[in-house]
């Protein structure tokens, strides 16, 4: 692979990584708010809600850690050749 097509690769997995991370941040602050707001005894629709948001919370953050993970691996292979 060539240095411009390496560097390009790594520019889009980091991209790719702060996509991810700007997701989990997203659904962590608004799994916050749902919280905040539910002080008082939570109904059932408002626990659906928040078990919903939970989930998506927990799934944007693996998907912040594949991409992290992908990143982490490209680099040790590209190590490896240098």
């Amino acid at each position: 692979m060539s240095l411009v097509a390496t560097e390009n690769y790594l520019a889009d997995l980091i991209s790719d990584l702060s996509e991810a991370f700007s997701m989990f941040s997203n659904e962590a602050a608004k799994l916050s708010n749902l919280l905040a707001r539910s002080e008082a005894a939570v109904s059932l629709e408002n626990y659906d809600e928040l078990r919903k948001q939970s989930v998506a919370e927990v799934q944007a953050f693996e998907e912040y850690l594949n991409r992290r993970e992908e990143i982490l691996a490209y680099l040790k292979v590209e190590s490896r050749r240098a």
